[in-house]
């Protein structure tokens, strides 16, 4: 008897976790890579006229393009920050995020970033989350860098 009792408490405790696990299923991992080059004309609506346009592959797939709203020199010789916008268009919508990160202006010109997800369109409605990238990035060579984060919808 007191074996069934154990095994029946362990089912409901496997029960009572599996709960938690279903409530958490919204949240996700993405990784994947990004590819970018530097954005010049009209299509460049950053406000100090620094963009880049690229692609992203992996988990979110789809085409993208980052606008900076400021660029600065930081305490380290030769790394700039920066903070914009992305905006990923996939076949499922778009992701919309705000982005800060720092960058070496010589090559092979590390990057590292955080795009917080503010927003989303058509499946993507109602995400937020973070990717985290790095890789390298000049201005002209452009970007080939790792993503991976957390995305909750």
């Amino acid at each position: 008897m007191r074996k069934r009792i154990a095994a029946l408490a362990a089912v409901g405790t496997l029960a009572a976790f599996g709960s938690v696990a279903l409530a958490t299923e919204s949240e996700r991992q993405v990784h994947g890579h990004l590819f970018s080059q530097v954005l010049t004309g009209p299509a460049c609506t950053s406000p100090i006229g620094l963009c880049t346009a690229g692609r992203l592959t992996g988990v979110i797939n789809g085409d993208f393009v980052f606008s900076a709203t400021r660029l600065e020199p930081s305490d380290t010789p030769g790394i700039l920050f920066y903070t914009g916008t992305i905006v990923v268009e996939t076949n499922r919508g778009e992701v919309r995020c705000q982005d800060a990160g720092a960058f070496g202006v010589n090559p092979p010109g590390p990057v590292v970033d955080i795009c917080t997800i503010t927003s989303g369109t058509g499946d993507w409605a109602g995400v937020t989350g973070h990717i985290r990238i790095h890789g390298t990035f000049t201005f002209t060579e452009g970007g080939n860098s790792k993503y991976e984060g957390v995305i909750s919808h």
